[in-house]
């Protein structure tokens, strides 16, 4: 379920590359060329749900798109394959710099509100998970995951600061802490990996992301893949103007994630930060997109020299 979407199409593909049996399925008609097979129903009618999963029969099923409750809870009553896998995000409190590690997860006490942003909702549809008795979830958490298409554009928001040859406003307490970034498809490839029912990861959740990389090292690849110089300006992270480093990291957050658990128990290892980004700079050159928040260059220009 979302299949269609960003890191959907990259876990399709990697399940297809394996010889795995895909149906990929979301709301909107099938996306052209992109599946051998495609279901379009509106998850949040529980009558086309129980149709949909009674027409597949999954085994597995892998899930990109939920981030409220009532929908996970909807899928435990229907569901009857041999594996559901939840993909989630930083659900994890504030670590002050603290590495991040799955077991900081806490899960919320009580109801859930009314209404939920997309972190606090997956938040509650990780709750919900650990209160279901007998559910054979699986959870994959990425961070924020960049490559080629990432809808919410903040890579392009560093990628064209350094291709402008300004100065990139940075936080100065945390630039050179390990930052929580991702490679769309080694996220793929984590998701493929725990739809294995080979594997035992019945109830428990999944740190991927690179290892090692601070937003200094990505910056800097950046600057290196595009032959210029990297111009890291730092200030306190209060002082950022909004949109100009979409990646933190927020002093109040953890340092990246833990994903020694992930290693043992899926076999996952993040790639080389070099080939993320020369596909996704290769993207870029082509799409030209442009991120919200460079509107605003002229005051993070003025800022730096100020500074």
């Amino acid at each position: 379920m979302g299949g269609a979407g960003f890191i959907g199409v990259a876990a399709c593909k990697e399940l297809m590359r394996r010889g795995v049996e895909t149906i990929a399925a979301g709301r909107k008609d099938r996306p052209y060329g992109t599946f051998t097979s495609y279901v379009a129903f509106d998850r949040t009618d529980e009558a086309q749900l129980e149709r949909a999963l009674a027409q597949t029969q999954p085994d597995v099923l892998l899930d990109l798109a939920c981030y409220q409750p009532d929908e996970v809870e909807m899928v435990a009553r229907h569901f009857e394959g041999q594996r559901y896998v939840f993909v989630s995000t930083g659900v994890y409190p504030d670590l002050h710099g603290k590495p991040a590690r799955e077991e900081d997860f806490v899960p919320l006490s009580g109801e859930p509100p009314g209404s939920l942003d997309y972190r606090e909702g997956k938040r509650w549809c990780e709750t919900k998970l650990s209160r279901l008795a007998n559910f054979p979830w699986t959870v994959i958490r990425p961070p924020a995951v960049f490559g080629p298409a990432d809808h919410t554009l903040r890579i392009a928001a560093y990628i064209q600061r350094v291709a402008d040859g300004g100065p990139v406003l940075v936080p100065a307490e945390t630039y050179e802490w390990q930052a929580g970034v991702a490679w769309v498809k080694d996220i793929g490839f984590a998701c493929a990996l725990a739809c294995d029912p080979r594997k035992d990861t019945a109830r428990n959740a999944y740190n991927t992301s690179f290892e090692g990389v601070s937003l200094r090292d990505l910056i800097e690849g950046i600057a290196r893949a595009l032959g210029v110089p990297a111009r890291l300006h730092p200030i306190p992270f209060a002082e950022l103007p909004d949109g100009a480093s979409p990646y933190g990291p927020d002093p109040r957050r953890g340092a990246g994630y833990v994903i020694e658990r992930a290693r043992r128990d899926l076999g996952f290892e993040p790639s080389a930060l070099e080939d993320a980004l020369a596909e996704t700079l290769a993207w870029y050159r082509v799409a030209k997109p442009s991120h919200p928040g460079y509107a605003n260059r002229d005051v993070e220009l003025a800022l730096a020299g100020n500074n």
